[in-house]
């Protein structure tokens, strides 16, 4: 769980306005949940069989012995508030997005540490391929905002639950005389869900579910059509995908389609963004029977895969030096009168000379910098010197302020 440092921070900030923006176009709202629930929020909805439940939450008792556990994705408890509020008598499809820390107790490696990040979109209400659609295409609009190229989409559909039972069955024919050969984790899925096999990233699972049935086959008409169409839109938008079909997502509550967004930068743990429908998850945790679909972005993860020179530095503000001490009530108040014009600055309160004052300037990388004398006072003007070019102007405190929302432009 490291520190975010201020440089890191701006950054986080940087990927979560272009986010904001987009979600605003597409018409989504922001929520904000707990960062901790009750267990049982995640057991119903992620599945008891997962290694998020199994083996990462970080789960405890409360004062009152209620066990407690930290969130560990955000579509769970997003679901839990959408029940909880009602939400579903106010409107009949409703489209939320949020943005926080996660929780997971993993082995930190790249792009994977104990307290992560994620932006994510949900829209709750409704089904079929066009909703499907619109939330693939919210996703590249983001990841295309924050300065994400190279990335791949991957598509796959699990079909509904008469799909997926008969899937499994097959599935499960097939691994029984090769269980053997899966890892220790695999052999316990075999038991728990079989389709968590397919999910695995050991050479030694990959290689015996390699030539195991497709899931696709096994898709009943309505799920082929839906997922048939889906491909269509996105192809008519310009979107470019692939098929996985070993794809299966880590979490048990996803149906029908479901997708990943994959990055080379990240190297084997490639996926920067994935999602999936939902449908039945809602009447599951005892609220009513809508359909559903999201997504989550790994923050982190985006920042691996983008180009930080392309994100805009943001600069220090203007440095207000007094030449003496007789200066600095003076200063103060200038600098004060700045904020409340917008205008981003600080003072220099250490009493440094003139020349101590610019060296500061320099050392901080500040583009504009105010130098208060008493000629400056006298004459009620301000002394603005750019430190790039080296060029001073006496200005009006009115002209400076121009011409420093001029720099900012």
């Amino acid at each position: 769980m490291p520190d975010i440092t201020p440089e890191e921070a701006a950054l986080f900030h940087w990927v979560e306005d272009r986010a904001r923006e987009v979600f605003d176009l597409f018409g989504f709202f922001e929520i904000r949940t707990p960062f901790m629930e009750e267990t049982e929020v995640f057991t119903r909805s992620i599945g008891e069989g997962t290694d998020i439940v199994e083996k990462e939450m970080y789960t405890f008792s409360d004062r009152s012995g209620r066990t407690v556990s930290l969130r560990p994705e955000g579509t769970a408890s997003i679901i839990r508030a959408y029940i909880e509020h009602g939400w579903n008598n106010r409107q009949d499809i409703l489209k939320l997005f949020y943005a926080g820390p996660m929780f997971r107790g993993e082995r930190p490696q790249k792009g994977r540490l104990r307290q992560f990040h994620q932006i994510g979109a949900e829209i709750i209400g409704g089904s079929g391929p066009y909703l499907d659609a619109e939330l693939i295409l919210n996703l590249e609009f983001v990841l295309r905002s924050a300065g994400v190229e190279g990335h791949k989409i991957f598509l796959n559909s699990l079909g509904c639950n008469s799909d997926r039972a008969s899937y499994k069955k097959e599935l499960t024919d097939y691994l029984r005389g090769k269980k053997k050969d899966l890892c220790e984790d695999c052999r316990r899925r075999f038991e728990i869900n079989v389709l968590r096999v397919l999910d695995c990233k050991r050479e030694e699972c990959c290689s015996v579910v390699k030539d195991a049935p497709s899931v696709l086959d096994h898709l009943c008409a309505q799920c082929a059509k839906d997922y048939g169409e889906l491909k269509s839109i996105l192809s008519d938008a310009g979107v470019d995908f692939s098929e996985n079909i070993r794809m299966v997502r880590g979490l048990d509550y996803y149906t029908n389609t479901i997708f990943e967004i994959a990055h080379p930068a990240l190297g084997a743990k490639d996926v920067i963004a994935a999602g999936g429908r939902y449908d039945n998850l809602t009447r599951e945790m005892g609220g009513p029977d809508v359909g559903a679909t999201g997504y989550s972005i790994g923050v982190e993860r985006v920042l691996l895969a983008i180009r930080k020179e392309n994100v805009p530095s943001s600069r220090p503000g203007v440095l207000i030096v007094a030449v003496d001490e007789a200066c600095r009530s003076h200063a103060f108040r200038i600098t004060n009168r700045l904020r409340a014009k917008g205008i981003s600055c600080d003072m220099d309160y250490s009493g440094r000379s003139l020349k101590g004052g610019l060296r500061k300037a320099n050392k901080e990388k500040r583009g504009n910098v105010i130098l208060l004398g008493e000629d400056e006072i006298k004459s009620g003007k301000l002394m603005l010197k750019n430190m790039e070019t080296g060029e001073q102007k006496s200005l009006s405190f009115e002209e400076a302020v121009r011409e420093l929302r001029e720099s900012i432009d």
